[in-house]
């Protein structure tokens, strides 16, 4: 899927947090017009994918706030224990097997994070 399926999606150029939102070893949950994202600071700088299980598309946060793996390195569903890699998406533990995070493209401009 492209992030533009969901529901909402923000057209290019939409601010979507301020940089400075994301704390470095944890994560910002957000929305934008109703379109729900979850963004992360990495090694490769800031990522952004739809905060949306691929597993049932329930929101990674549904449950609780612990969403960042204690390894730093995956993002986790609450619902399910579903593990992602931080810098791919990809799924690498349970109902993530075989699947992953749909990425969104930001930049920072000013500050912001804005959709690329």
């Amino acid at each position: 899927m492209h992030y533009t399926d969901f529901p909402g999606a923000p057209v290019k150029g939409a601010v979507l947090c301020a940089l400075s939102d994301i704390p470095t070893d944890g994560f910002f949950s957000g929305t934008a017009g109703g379109f729900l994202f979850v963004a992360v600071q990495t090694g490769q700088g800031p990522k952004v994918y739809v905060n949306a299980c691929p597993h049932q598309f329930l929101p990674l946060d549904q449950r609780g706030p612990e969403v960042r793996g204690a390894d730093g390195h995956t993002l986790l569903c609450t619902n399910h224990n579903a593990a992602f890699d931080l810098e791919t998406g990809e799924g690498t533990k349970g109902f993530g097997m075989g699947c992953r995070l749909t990425p969104v493209p930001v930049e920072v401009s000013g500050g912001d994070l804005v959709v690329a």
